[in-house]
């Protein structure tokens, strides 16, 4: 790739004129007739900016760094996804690109260090938890990403005591769909979490509790299952459950994937769905949608998430250092999962 030096040769002018157009075409330092000439060198010599670089002289790359830790794929999750998909929708808009950092590591602590050693010269961060992260490890990472100066926001993570800018996502940690499942006169309810080590896993199940007992219902250990957010260990869990619950008539799971899955191992047990057991889930994504029937969900709003995410980070960027915490709340969406009982 061809650099600014070689323009200005090609040209027959100095460096620090191409540098000056190049960084702010609408300079009045340079002529119009050497932007031109300028111009016609950048596409003859195929160059390209290196915004790293840039941000060596200016201190600025307009570069978020994206910092989850996991190996896993991050585009097969649709939950990810819309998350992104918000920080993207805003970052964009301002005229700012957000970058991944591949790790080698395994442990939480040992990727999120690696992702931040590979983005030196980013303008600020944006903080994932994974249903993988404990919350020691959380607070680790948070302390790691500290180390660099930078502003940053926390999104996806249980809230810490951390004076830190963070977006708390409320359904992440409240079984949601419980009050209005017994508001439909349920009380044999199944849950059905994702990751057993998750660290959203631990409030779901102690909401749970609370929720059951404060409705008069007996909570029984046994009806808290997990399906790891997969739609085959979720068939899997629920098929079973089925067999040594009979008396369920509601399940309540933490995504719609999982949600889908349990619709399918309640009608291949011989039931119906709403008729005999209602099923609710969680995220409002297409697998909600597209389900026969269509499934009642919680939306957890998480392209406002996102789109929020950024717009703290913006303005932390901007010199607005006063830490903040935005509450995203999940809305109801009711569909043809649920019936009275």
């Amino acid at each position: 790739m061809s650099s600014i030096k070689e323009i200005a040769k090609y040209v027959g002018i100095s460096p620090a004129s191409v540098s000056i157009y190049l960084n702010d075409k609408n300079s009045t330092r340079v002529s119009a007739k050497t932007k031109l000439l300028i111009d016609e060198a950048v596409l003859a010599l195929n160059y390209h900016k290196n915004v790293f670089a840039s941000s060596l002289a200016t201190q600025e790359s307009r570069i978020i760094g994206i910092i989850i830790p996991t190996m896993l794929p991050l585009f097969q999750n649709d939950y990810t996804n819309t998350l992104l998909s918000g920080i993207q929708t805003r970052l964009s808009a301002f005229g700012y690109s957000m970058l991944f950092f591949p790790s080698s590591a395994k442990s939480s602590i040992e990727i999120v260090k690696e992702q931040l050693e590979k983005s030196a010269g980013c303008d600020g961060y944006i903080l994932f938890s994974t249903g993988f992260c404990t919350m020691d490890q959380i607070r680790k990472n948070i302390t790691e990403i500290e180390k660099t100066g930078r502003p940053f926001v926390t999104l996806n993570i249980p809230s810490v005591p951390e004076r830190i800018h963070q977006v708390l996502i409320e359904g992440l940690e409240t079984a949601s769909g419980i009050p209005y499942l017994i508001s439909k006169g349920h009380r044999n309810i199944v849950l059905l979490l994702g990751r057993r080590a998750g660290v959203h896993a631990r409030f779901l199940k102690n909401d749970f509790k609370t929720r059951i007992a404060a409705a008069g219902i007996k909570c029984d250990e046994n009806s808290i299952i997990y399906g790891e957010y997969d739609a085959l260990q979720a068939y899997s869990a629920v098929k079973e459950v089925l067999e040594t619950r009979p008396e369920t008539t509601a399940i309540c799971s933490m995504s719609d994937i999982m949600a889908a899955a349990a619709i399918k191992a309640v009608q291949e047990s011989g039931r119906t769905v709403p008729d005999d057991i209602s099923v609710i889930g969680r995220n409002n994504s297409l697998h909600a949608m597209l389900a026969t029937p269509s499934i009642t969900t919680i939306d957890l709003n998480m392209h406002q998430a996102g789109l929020s995410a950024a717009n703290l980070l913006l303005d932390a960027v901007d010199g607005n250092t006063a830490p903040q915490k935005i509450i995203i709340s999940g809305t109801l969406i009711e569909r043809e999962s649920v019936a009275v009982r």
